[in-house]
């Protein structure tokens, strides 16, 4: 390492120094690009095109939710255009006059008052009528269902109707007039939510040489489908449609008085999208939508990066942002020495090398681009001697705030990292000698950090208004999100609030804390236990106490968990926040544990300790992921990985403990 000396500067800092940074940037990411990753495009029965990848389920809803965006434009999907193309034939039979005309519909118990989720048996009642609508009673009726050999056999009542009690499955109907049957298919098993559509005819009006019969079209879920095209004729798809439903869903078909049989096809052309990962279903404009629980922030950024095919770099890419602002952040308020082991520890941290591995995880963009935000509000706060560019700072500060509300985008929990450089402003206030001259200095670039806050957090606002039905609410609160059973996606009620979810302290969360979350974060993240130090030595100066109201909320937050840690390794994605400000206080730390301002041999050591140690974790933490289902769901890192950790806790407080009974610390 370069030679860093008492006056507080590196000797050559563009030359050695900044090589050191680049080349371990580049050795953790060759690293992590090292080990196989899955990510390509659905195929079998899921749509084509769909984007998916990695190992960890919520990355398939991210890659999932960013191709849907791309592909429709929209931010939700209506039920309709899950799976693929909708198509319902419905048969009529037209005689001489109204009364000897016969139609037939299927209703299904539960489609009348949606959504009816649950796969169960269902009542369904076959009605027959005439053309005034009336019930034609001693009609014949069949429904069977093929896979399984079931059959209900019966005939029409005086209202025209016939029931049975049929179990999830794929039917058909027979109803068998004097000329010939007429045919309906329909469904109570609605596999991945690809609820069907449901066509039915009446007759509009009789004009002695014509018939005008009306074709109602409804999806299983959202009633009066438009754009539904209809065909007729048993070779309709060689033919061009006649036209489409309209907003009601109805379309008029004319046809010529006669004996006859008459057959139409009605074909709802879908988006062909398979519900991802992280969904949820919710209401917007009265219809049931498909919607993504998270935020669309990530999803979004993912976009760019798979058309260009370098979404293998998504995660080297945020791991770059992160490192330019923990240094810049660092260089500001601690010198260029603790920026220097700040960047280190962040570049060669365990469990960000283990969230760079999934490319499909918003958490590492999220800690990147808030930690982007705090440096700019920081830098736009500063003033040099005998310069005063108002403008080039509210633009530094506006970014800021741009910058960290698009992390929010990506995890609603980030907006807890606001915490931060809150306490950095009101403690500057505080602090300061003259009220006015500090508001004088302040007002413009906080005013614009504000500005670029306000700017995106009314976007991500209306988008939970418009989805959700709040500005505060997420789809974190929906009683209807989507799960997976068997293979097949199904919708689960969450037996807690979200409140009890998130916020439930316990003596079962301290149990899952000590005995789960503290001994990975143990191995992950080791700059977490020295940055104890580092806020010791700092604690009265408002930049620490920025770093600790940065951390503290996030480990808060998920420490109290229960259900955080039970997946090892990627559950302690949730406490990356906290690796920014816990890297800074620690660098800053081992600054103050040289001898005579020199770096010694011990200091050396502690540092590739901790540098061996992280890619140890890393390797750990990627190979169970990989491995996961070979490995199960059990923290087991070697026992050197707990050597080199105990060693380097013993190292940093014993080289603390010497220096503040020798009287040598010093800044």
């Amino acid at each position: 390492m370069a030679n860093l000396g008492n006056s507080g500067t590196v000797k050559n800092p563009f030359g050695f120094v900044f090589t050191v940074l680049i080349v371990l940037f580049l050795v953790s990411s060759a690293f992590v690009l090292s080990f196989p990753y899955p990510v390509g495009e659905m195929k079998g029965p899921h749509p084509q095109g769909m984007w998916n990848g990695g190992i960890i389920p919520d990355e398939h809803g991210y890659f999932g939710w960013a191709w849907i965006y791309y592909t429709t434009g929209k931010l939700y999907v209506p039920l309709e255009e899950v799976g693929p193309k909708k198509i319902q034939q419905v048969d009529f039979f037209i005689g001489d006059s109204p009364e000897k005309c016969i139609f037939a519909r299927v209703e299904v118990s539960g489609n009348d008052v949606p959504p009816y989720w649950d796969v169960t048996p269902r009542n369904v009642t076959v009605s027959v009528y005439d053309g005034d609508n009336g019930g034609i009673s001693g009609m014949r009726i069949k429904i069977t269902e093929e896979r399984r050999g079931l059959q209900w056999d019966g005939v029409s009542d005086e209202n025209g109707a016939f029931s049975a009690e049929v179990p999830p499955g794929f039917y058909t109907v027979m109803v068998y007039t004097p000329d010939l049957p007429l045919k309906i298919n329909f469904a109570t098993d609605y596999p991945n939510l690809n609820y069907p559509i449901i066509a039915t005819a009446m007759l509009k009006s009789w004009r002695g040489a014509g018939a005008e019969v009306n074709i109602h079209v409804d999806h299983y879920i959202n009633r009066n489908l438009k754009d539904v095209k209809i065909y007729t004729g048993f070779d309709w798809e060689n033919s061009e449609p006649l036209g489409e439903t309209d907003e009601n869903g109805n379309f008029s078909l004319t046809i010529p008085v006669q004996q006859k049989m008459y057959h139409v096809v009605a074909v709802k052309e879908t988006e062909n999208i398979m519900p991802p990962a992280g969904s949820v279903i919710t209401t917007v404009d009265g219809e049931y939508v498909l919607a993504n629980r998270w935020p669309p922030g990530y999803c979004y950024f993912i976009i760019p990066f798979w058309l260009s095919h370098t979404v293998h770099l998504i995660t080297m890419f945020s791991c770059v942002v992160a490192s330019i602002s923990v240094y810049m952040l660092s260089k500001r308020l601690y010198g260029e020495k603790t920026a220097i082991l700040a960047t280190m520890f962040v570049l060669a941290s365990g469990l960000g090398m283990i969230v760079m591995y999934s490319r499909g995880m918003a958490d590492y963009a999220t800690m990147a681009f808030s930690t982007a935000g705090i440096a700019l509000l920081v830098e736009s706060m500063q003033r040099s001697e005998g310069k005063n560019n108002n403008v080039f700072h509210g633009l530094l500060g506006f970014f800021g705030g741009l910058s960290l509300a698009f992390a929010v985008t990506m995890r609603y929990s980030t907006v807890t990292v606001i915490l931060g450089p809150l306490a950095y402003i009101l403690i500057g206030f505080i602090r300061s000698k003259s009220y006015t001259d500090t508001l004088k200095k302040d007002a413009l670039p906080v005013l614009a950090f504000v500005l670029g806050l306000i700017l995106v957090g009314s976007l991500l606002a209306i988008y939970n208004t418009n989805l959700f039905g709040g500005p505060l609410n997420s789809g974190y609160q929906m009683s209807t999100r989507l799960g997976t059973e068997n293979g097949n996606i199904t919708i689960e009620t969450p037996e807690k609030t979200m409140f009890e979810e998130y916020f439930h302290p316990s003596w079962d969360s301290l149990h899952n804390a000590v005995g789960r979350i503290l001994p990975q974060l143990f191995l992950l993240l080791p700059v977490l236990f020295i940055a104890p130090i580092g806020m010791f030595l700092d604690f009265r100066k408002r930049r620490a106490w920025m770093m600790f109201f940065w951390a503290a909320p996030t480990l808060l937050l998920y420490i109290q968990m229960t259900w955080v840690g039970q997946i090892p390794y990627e559950d302690m994605r949730y406490f990356l926040p906290a690796l920014p400000p816990a890297a800074i206080l620690s660098a800053h730390a081992l600054n103050h544990l040289r001898r005579e301002g020199r770096y010694d041999i011990l200091t050396y050591i502690l540092l590739a300790l901790l540098v061996g140690m992280g890619f140890l974790a890393a390797y750990c933490g990627i190979h169970w992921q990989i491995h996961r289902r070979e490995l199960g769901p059990f923290f087991r890192p070697p026992l050197i990985a707990f050597i080199i950790a105990g060693l380097t806790y013993v190292l940093v407080y014993g080289m603390a403990f010497k220096r503040a009974f020798t009287g040598r610390n010093r800044n």
